[in-house]
């Protein structure tokens, strides 16, 4: 029998599987995740940083080797699931980007903006 067929899971209808226990949601400032050292790491920042830059802050501050396939699948979490504005730019004449978190000024309430209008 493979080795993988020893870790099967089995499951039954309507049941969760057995012997397994659920992931903790990934969040923001969760550094024991790769998500929230990826988002420490840019939000932290005041410059602009590459791939292996950002590998390399990642790996300073948190003492973990993040690759950087992973931190960029990372940044299209954060840009796609929890709607923040990554951008991204070339770095000189080189086929490189680099990233920055752009950090929005908080939202007026709305009954703040209603209120001006009266």
């Amino acid at each position: 029998m493979a080795n993988h067929e020893n870790q099967a899971i089995t499951t039954g209808i309507g049941s969760k599987p057995t012997g397994a226990t659920r992931p903790r949601r990934a969040s923001l400032d969760n550094p024991a995740c790769q998500l929230g050292r990826t988002y420490l790491a840019l939000s932290e920042s005041r410059s602009w940083l590459m791939l292996h830059e950002l590998a390399a802050e990642i790996r300073k501050r948190f003492d973990r080797l993040d690759s950087e396939a992973a931190i960029s699948a990372r940044l299209r979490d954060l840009r796609r699931q929890h709607g923040l504005i990554v951008e991204s730019r070339r770095r000189g004449d080189s086929a490189a980007h680099e990233y920055r978190l752009i950090r929005l000024a908080p939202a007026r309430r709305q009954t703040d903006a209603l209120g001006m209008l009266q």
